[in-house]
């Protein structure tokens, strides 16, 4: 027998095995890693581009399982796709732009933005320099692609109004997001509706310096464009969720900020079929209209309320809401994480 265990008196004996039994608790629960993280789905807007790699520079540097979360990256197929997919509870958090997730609200959607993508609209239209557009007022007549579910549909009859256009002018052509290029390429209509950051694809397509294109910011359209945001019942049960992810997810954006590449890279790694040259080129145009003044004093996400004021203005300027509107009920920096670029 141990002489030293022994002599140890039954109050010790058990302060020794207690303390065994903490610290094995400790170890297997005790510790952020060890914890079961919370699982939860981000709803894209759209097939993978770009501005979506931030999210995977965040996924690959563990700054997601730092927060206790296991996030899965879900395809989207259009801004509206996804505000329905969130009003109906199948993913946490959605990727749309603001005036899609505006008319959402006003139709009954129980949805509030949490978070702006980008800051500055990436609105816009990409033809063959030879169809001679040059101005808004030059689309009237033309055939334009545009997918059923892509938030440009929302903004369009507010655009053209502000262009002096009639909507109704212009044939809005279906098409499926991954068809744009193709059917422009093949003169089947004479331009489409795209986002800005698009422009190395179009490139890529067409030709360089074949491409041209119209920012709708350029011609009276600043508004809020993309936005991270959730159902209202997330925001009631459980905020923290929110918060986390918004932390994540921007520790990602201020990285991509400071290497580009790294965020191609890591997103190209974990999605297969990705052109990892074209996406890296779209990169100045998506920093550009995402990281801004506003980034730089409040944190990336931050949602100015004068701005989500005018973006509502603009998008029910000419189809009033369904219900009235009031601005607080539609967005909220509750949970920006003040991360800066």
């Amino acid at each position: 027998m141990n002489p030293e265990r022994s002599q140890q008196t039954p109050r010790g004996r058990w302060h020794g095995i207690a303390a065994a039994l903490l610290s094995a608790a400790a170890c297997a629960f005790g510790t952020p890693s060890a914890l079961a993280a919370d699982k939860m789905q981000l709803q894209l807007n759209w097939f993978h581009l770009a501005d979506h790699s931030p999210i995977y520079l965040a996924l690959k540097r563990g700054y997601y399982q730092q927060e206790g979360l296991d996030l899965t990256v879900l395809r989207g197929s259009g801004s509206a796709d996804s505000a329905k997919k969130i009003d109906l509870g199948q993913s946490d958090v959605g990727i749309s732009d603001a005036p899609t997730i505006l008319t959402a609200i006003s139709k009954g959607a129980n949805l509030k933005m949490v978070a702006v993508v980008y800051d500055k609209a990436g609105n816009n239209i990409f033809f063959r320099k030879s169809t001679g557009i040059k101005t808004p007022k030059d689309l009237a007549g033309r055939k334009i692609a545009v997918p059923p579910a892509d938030s440009h549909r929302v903004l369009w009859p507010a655009f053209a109004a502000l262009n002096g256009v009639d909507p109704q002018s212009v044939v809005l052509v279906n098409v499926k997001p991954e068809g744009k290029q193709a059917i422009v390429a093949a003169n089947e209509v004479d331009g489409a509706f795209d986002l800005y950051t698009s422009y190395a694809i179009w490139e890529k397509v067409l030709g360089k310096g074949e491409v041209g294109h119209l920012l709708w910011a350029d011609f009276g359209l600043p508004i809020y464009g993309h936005t991270y945001f959730v159902n209202g019942d997330t925001i009631r049960k459980n905020p923290k969720l929110i918060e986390r992810f918004l932390r994540a997810t921007h520790k990602g954006w201020r990285d991509a900020k400071a290497d580009p590449a790294a965020s191609i890279d890591a997103m190209v790694e974990q999605v297969p079929g990705l052109d990892r040259t074209t996406l890296l080129a779209t990169m100045p145009q998506i920093l550009d209209l995402c990281v801004t003044d506003r980034s730089e004093k409040h944190g990336l996400g931050w949602i100015e309320p004068e701005l989500m004021q005018k973006t509502m203005d603009i998008t029910f300027g000419n189809n009033k809401p369904d219900k009235p509107m009031v601005l607080n009920d539609v967005f909220t920096n509750e949970f920006n994480s003040r991360i800066k670029p």
